[in-house]
């Protein structure tokens, strides 16, 4: 039985963040490998401020193509919008019976968790890696009943999507924000407003 992790996004870009989170698990939790799941439409996400999702899952293969213990899932590509992480589970479960999946979130998403569509199937029937974020204390979530939820103590990395959009819209140079070939990518593709 493998080991999977699955880091779910928009990867709206994906950035260096991402995959030094991708390399902390792989290697404390431990997983034998890392698949990204890209999500064409998030539920909780502005579907204006997205780039195209095949632009997107591009740069997740850019950004991932020397390890090879990091792979890229495009299942929710196949699924009905917008995507819920219990339905993409489920089918993950039933397409790669082999695998033992765990899902790798943020503080801030297990606080926010009762959101999610069938929270309570998620929590019951997931095994769920829990990584700080900042402003978001673990101290708030009450996860001391549970069976299925882990803390890793992985570094606190203040990088995200949003800074670096609005940064390359407003034409700051964030080359080393983003994974090599990535910032390229965007900017040879005119995304986030770059010229």
């Amino acid at each position: 039985m493998h080991q999977i992790g699955l880091l779910f996004g928009s990867f709206n870009p994906i950035h260096v963040g991402h995959l030094a989170l991708a390399n902390f698990a792989m290697e404390y939790a431990p997983f034998d490998q890392i698949w990204f799941v890209v999500s064409p439409h998030n539920p909780f996400k502005d579907r204006k401020a997205l780039a195209p999702a095949q632009s997107r899952l591009e740069m997740v293969a850019i950004a991932t193509k020397e390890e090879p213990r990091f792979k890229i899932c495009d299942l929710e590509f196949s699924l009905p919008t917008p995507s819920y992480t219990i339905n993409t589970l489920q089918k993950l479960k039933e397409s790669y019976p082999d695998n033992h999946f765990s899902m790798i979130i943020g503080s801030d998403n297990l606080l926010n968790i009762d959101r999610w569509h069938d929270s309570h199937r998620l929590l019951k029937e997931h095994s769920i890696l829990v990584y700080p974020r900042p402003g978001f204390p673990l101290e708030n979530a009450d996860i001391t009943h549970s069976k299925t939820v882990k803390v890793l103590k992985a570094p606190v990395l203040e990088i995200s999507s949003t800074l670096i959009r609005e940064g390359i819209s407003e034409g700051k140079q964030l080359r080393f924000l983003v994974p090599s070939g990535v910032y390229d990518y965007i900017k040879n593709n005119r995304l986030y407003n770059s010229t």
